[in-house]
């Protein structure tokens, strides 16, 4: 735990250089246009004060949308992406799944949780890896499912960028999450051509599935 204390503590730290350096960008383009920051508080309809105050960086939060804004009145355009930083913190539904996951599978697989993905530079980690000779299986433990699409392509550039042999996307089995499924169905039956009684009947005998898997757990 003291590991993700660190990591979230780090990036607080780089959201606070974050904000600091983007008020500097900010004053630096309102001084090029000529502009008061009466002016750009006029146009986005906030007082003179919160501008100085973000263009100096000593707010302590900043929305999102109040730097777009105040970008879009000084010339710029605000331009944000996440990327991978590392494992993220598990919520209890997760670990929950993982744990029930884990119990019905034989002890003959090699089991390691928060297995990176072993690519230089990439900090992406399987959220459960299985491994029984040459045959390595990337697990995906979604305790909730948001976007089915976006979620189940996340999982296969995983894939094929580690190049397990299987992948099983382990779905929690709440009403929500089968609702998301169904809706689904063509999608999923197209790349996960094993289900959760095959797939459980292979796994406890240390079998390979033969496919990629959807279990239901």
């Amino acid at each position: 735990m003291a590991t993700r204390v660190r990591s979230v503590d780090q990036a607080a730290h780089v959201g606070r250089r974050m904000i600091a350096d983007l008020g500097d960008e900010l004053r630096e383009a309102r001084l090029r246009a000529g502009l008061r920051q009466r002016d750009v508080a006029a146009a986005i309809g906030t007082s003179q004060t919160k501008v100085a105050r973000i263009e100096s960086g000593r707010l302590a939060t900043v929305a999102v949308l109040d730097v777009a804004r105040h970008a879009g009145a000084v010339g710029l355009k605000l331009h944000a992406r996440m990327y991978p930083a590392g494992p993220p913190l598990r919520d209890r539904a997760q670990l929950a799944l993982l744990d029930r996951f884990h119990r019905r599978v034989s002890s003959e697989w090699r089991v390691r949780l928060e297995a990176p993905l072993q690519i230089p530079g990439d900090q992406r980690a399987w959220d459960m890896l299985l491994r029984s000779g040459e045959l390595t299986i990337g697990v995906e433990a979604i305790s909730r499912l948001r976007d089915v699409q976006a979620q189940v392509r996340a999982a296969q550039l995983k894939r094929h960028a580690a190049n397990v042999t299987r992948l099983i996307l382990l779905v929690a089995a709440t009403h929500s999450n089968r609702r998301a499924l169904a809706v689904a169905e063509r999608l999923i039956r197209a790349e996960f051509t094993v289900g959760t009684r095959p797939a459980f009947a292979a796994l406890s005998a240390g079998r390979d599935p033969g496919a990629d898997a959807l279990i239901l757990a």
